[in-house]
């Protein structure tokens, strides 16, 4: 199974948010305050190690209401998905045989016709979780459903392995597509209270109910969360619960009689140590104790059962010392190692997620690598899965399995998420530049063919209120390599509702629009206009605006014009017809620019000494206008040394000297 939806309601940042997940790799990138650990922590509050519903667990304070209202009820839904073989249409398999003796109580209706058997009690469940949804959701664990639970109104059906209940989970969840997991946490005289509640469906669209189901999370998803802030004693922490107590239990063979002996003899120095301590403080004069009553002091469990918790992990990395005291990657390297070797070799559950918050903190690229490298093995063939957020290109790269990229924004009404998933070769092309994945960081996108550095290094000439207002607009320049290239990236930023503005050269007229529209479904009236243009004016071959007779040059350039409308902005010529005749580079495309940059820098000049800027100064008029970006963004000025600049309002492109 995977972790394929998660509804969060009135949650710290979160008014409202529903982000779908797919199965293998799931990347959640945005901007920092946007909302991606509110998220996961959302996730670690259902599905993590601890019960979400019990009381003396602090996962939820007042704090954590959307903007402390607590009027408003937090409500957070963990829906998982059975997974559905592409290739013979089967059922996955559910793994029960680590639940031993777990059980749960299936509400029912009493039945006309058999007295000691109910029919299940089914309710309908719609995407929207509205209040009065919210409120049937929890209406068996609210007072009002458990009077009627009590008063034989509703029937209570058993399930699991106890001796009392009527089926096993084998046979209960043999067909079940989907299964849910809803939290809702309220404050009712003074106190906060949680409530916790348990969904399965056959045919996704009517569901059973289910109450005391808390325990059967890992067994439908055995869940791992490691948060931004490292902390081993809490990921790594031992007990009877915990997957990492689980593990060292099945590894620590208690009976072992070298680990015996060897406990015997620390004992042994153990009571010789403190041999004067404890005569001291249990002397009458001290009486530390109750009467009655001795202290003594071991450095090791007296019983066997408790031998596991007290395992320590050291690495030497040069220096032998406990984890916990290793940096950041060490620790998320051995937190991930360990985990997937927990889910391989021990547990047997049908499937798993590991949840990992900025694992590029700290580490050097090559690190990086190191960690995302792990996160791949642990998807197994796309058995597992992994959630992960990140500020880090290293780990929103192409895997085997599909990718799927959450973006998450902070807009007026709230946090908001948008996927994109890449599944095809073609998708995942995008992604083998890895400064591509920038994009998905963004606050919106310039797609060139060649000129990226060329608009960057112009951009710090003209400027605004900085010479880096693209990077401090969150605005990034990609080069996609070819104007048949652009539908790609187009499409992709499309899905996630991110802003972007093409620059192709002037022949995209003749190879690359037509494709463009189609691949991106223009409007038919779109379509035909450029029909229109094609038939009226005779345009192939030509790859210059400035080689139409002039007749014809106005009617293009009208075309052009509506282009922009669409945010397509057609320079006149191609790349190469730009630069100045006496530097022009010896390479063409890309490298041309990288030849002109690597000049530019040595002699310690400026990318206006080598071009003929004006298609690029009529775009970032059009390009701050459209997005806003200055008061007045019809005005640039131009960033020189000289004391004669005109004031920046009164300066417009016709008056920069190039």
């Amino acid at each position: 199974m995977y972790l394929s939806k998660v509804f969060i309601k009135n949650y710290r940042s979160i008014k409202e948010l529903e982000v779908s997940f797919k199965k293998g790799k799931n990347v959640i990138v945005g901007r920092n305050n946007s909302g991606k650990s509110n998220i996961v922590k959302a996730i670690d509050i259902v599905l993590g190690e601890r019960s979400p519903d019990w009381d003396k667990s602090e996962n939820i304070s007042e704090n954590d209401f959307h903007n402390g209202n607590t009027e408003e009820d937090i409500f957070i839904w963990c829906e998982l998905t059975r997974d559905i073989s592409s290739d013979t249409g089967e059922i996955e398999d559910l793994n029960f045989s680590e639940a031993g003796k777990t059980a749960y109580v299936k509400i029912q209706t009493p039945s006309q016709t058999d007295r000691y058997n109910g029919d299940d009690y089914i309710i309908e469940i719609s995407d929207e979780f509205d209040t009065d949804q919210i409120e049937k959701l929890f209406y068996f664990e609210l007072e009002e459903g458990q009077s009627k639970l009590d008063a034989n109104e509703f029937k209570k059906m058993w399930i699991g392995g106890k001796s009392y209940c009527k089926k096993t989970l084998e046979q209960e969840f043999s067909n079940a597509k989907k299964i849910a997991f809803a939290f809702m946490a309220k404050k009712e005289d003074g106190k906060i209270i949680k409530h916790l509640s348990f969904f399965y469906t056959d045919d996704e669209a009517n569901w059973k109910v289910g109450s005391n189901a808390g325990s059967l999370r890992n067994f439908f998803l055995q869940s791992a969360i490691i948060p931004a802030f490292r902390d081993t004693k809490d990921q790594l922490r031992i007990n009877q619960w915990s997957w990492y107590g689980k593990l060292l239990k099945q590894y620590i063979d208690t009976e072992n009689q070298d680990l015996k002996t060897a406990f015997g003899e620390v004992k042994k120095a153990s009571d010789n140590v403190f041999k004067d301590l404890q005569s001291k403080i249990c002397d009458k004069k001290t009486n530390i104790a109750f009467p009655g009553t001795t202290i003594s002091f071991k450095f090791n469990p007296d019983t066997k059962q408790d031998i596991y918790k007290n395992a320590l992990i050291y690495v030497d990395d040069g220096f032998n010392s406990e984890l916990a005291d290793k940096g950041s990657g060490i620790q998320s390297a051995v937190t991930i190692s360990l985990f997937d070797f927990y889910i391989r070799e021990v547990v047997h559950t049908s499937g798993s997620l590991l949840v990992i918050e900025e694992p590029e903190l700290y580490l050097h690229p090559h690190g990086r690598r190191v960690i995302s490298d792990r996160l791949n093995h642990f998807l197994d063939g796309g058995k597992n899965q992994v959630i992960v957020t990140t500020h880090s290109t290293e780990f929103i790269v192409p895997v085997s399995e599909e990718l799927n990229i959450i973006c998450v924004q902070k807009k007026n009404d709230g946090t908001v998420a948008k996927n994109t998933s890449f599944s095809t070769p073609k998708r995942k092309q995008i992604l083998i530049r890895k400064q591509h994945a920038e994009m998905f960081f963004a606050d919106a996108v310039i797609l060139t063919e060649d000129a990226k550095y060329i608009l960057e290094e112009l951009a710090k000439e003209v400027h605004g209120a900085s010479k880096d207002w693209l990077n401090e607009n969150n605005i990034s320049v990609l080069n996609v390599g070819g104007k048949t290239e652009f539908w790609k990236y187009a499409e992709v930023l499309q899905e996630l509702e991110i802003p972007f503005f093409i620059i192709p050269d002037f022949d995209f007229l003749n190879n690359g629009i037509s494709d463009y529209f189609t691949k991106l479904k223009f409007t038919q009236d779109r379509i035909n206009e450029l029909n229109t243009l094609k038939s009226t004016y005779s345009l192939t071959g030509f790859k210059n605006l400035a080689n139409l007779q002039s007749t014809e040059q106005d009617g293009v350039k009208e075309y052009m014009s509506k282009l922009k409308d669409e945010n397509i902005f057609l320079l006149s010529g191609e790349l190469e017809d730009l630069y100045l005749e006496d530097k022009k580079p010896h390479y063409t495309k890309e490298q041309g620019v990288l030849e002109t940059i690597a000049t530019m820098i040595e002699n310690g000049e400026k990318i206006s000494d080598f071009i003929v800027a004006d298609d690029f100064l009529d775009f970032f008029v059009f390009f701050r206008e459209k997005m806003q970006i200055l008061d007045n963004p019809s005005t640039l000025n131009l960033a020189e040394e000289s004391d004669g600049i005109e004031s920046e309002s009164d300066i417009t492109p016709e008056d920069l000297p190039f």
